[in-house]
């Protein structure tokens, strides 16, 4: 099973080294069948190198805190959750679970996101972070292999902008605004759910007041599988009033790459320049 993450929830920072992540996206596992009247017992193991490596700390080091396991097996409407695991749990990253002999489809999710919340098939996050999915279709009989491979891929896209010029005194917050924000999954196909139009605000310390170039937050979202567009406005804030304000349209999004945006927002000339970062996956770029 993949399972990869090495992001942040939403925040100012001087040096976002600490959010890379493996190119690939990819974490992979294996699970183990053993054989009993009618059901097998399937533990699904996770790692970060080698299917081999089946360990805790590779989920901790990625900074996962949730994994839910769903079993769709064949003939029944609709999944059942099988476990929901977070990162306290003394198994975290092996669930172990009890199936019927059959044909089934399980799906995989991993998030680091806060606060999950299930309705029917979807999951949506107050805040989302860094999550990936899979689907997995195994026939369980006792001939099942007792190692089988799955590999969840990222679903996450990143928006991290990075102000250029002076932060000027009184400011305490920056906030971002997109016309079209994704907030959940769902759990059969992966894609993105629950699209909002809300502002993500992140408080500025004063210790950024007079520096350059040095003020950088990260934005996460659930991403469609193709690429798409919203609208950004970017607001700078005092306590009680707005210091700046910027809107870039058509800004260019997608699954596993992180949009970069940089530029000045207190000056006369407020401009800002955009590129699609291969940091995770493939590169975009893009100009206005």
């Amino acid at each position: 099973m993949a399972l990869a993450v090495a992001a942040i929830l939403p925040s100012c920072e001087r040096n976002d080294e600490s959010e890379q992540t493996p190119n690939d996206g990819k974490v992979e596992g294996l699970i183990h069948a053993d054989s009993m009247e009618n059901h097998a017992t399937i533990t699904f193991g996770c790692s970060t190198t080698t299917i081999q490596q089946i360990t805790r700390a590779a989920l901790e080091d990625l900074s996962l805190t949730d994994l839910w396991l769903y079993d769709l097996p064949n003939g029944q409407s609709s999944p059942t959750m099988l476990v929901h695991q977070t990162s306290e749990d003394d198994d975290f990253g092996a669930p172990t679970v009890t199936a019927e002999y059959g044909d089934h489809t399980f799906y995989f999710v991993a998030s680091r996101g806060e606060t999950p919340t299930i309705s029917g098939t979807t999951i949506s996050w107050a805040k989302p972070s860094d999550t990936f999915w899979a689907s997995l279709t195994l026939m369980i009989a006792p001939s099942t292999s007792a190692s089988q491979s799955v590999t969840l891929q990222r679903v996450a896209a990143r928006l991290r902008i990075t102000i250029t010029d002076e932060i000027p005194s009184g400011l305490a917050t920056l906030s971002v605004t997109p016309s079209h924000w994704y907030y959940g999954i769902d759990i059969l196909t992966g894609e993105a759910t629950d699209d909002r139009t809300t502002a993500r605000t992140v408080s500025v310390p004063s210790s950024y007041i007079g520096t350059t170039g040095q003020l950088a937050a990260s934005f996460y979202c659930i991403s469609p599988s193709t690429e798409w567009q919203t609208d950004i406005t970017l607001t700078a804030a005092a306590s009680e009033a707005t210091l700046a304000n910027i809107t870039i349209p058509n800004v260019p999004m997608r699954r596993n790459s992180i949009t970069d945006f940089s530029g000045t927002l207190f000056s006369a000339g407020r401009s800002m320049s955009i590129e699609v970062d291969d940091e995770w996956g493939e590169s975009l770029s893009g100009t206005w």
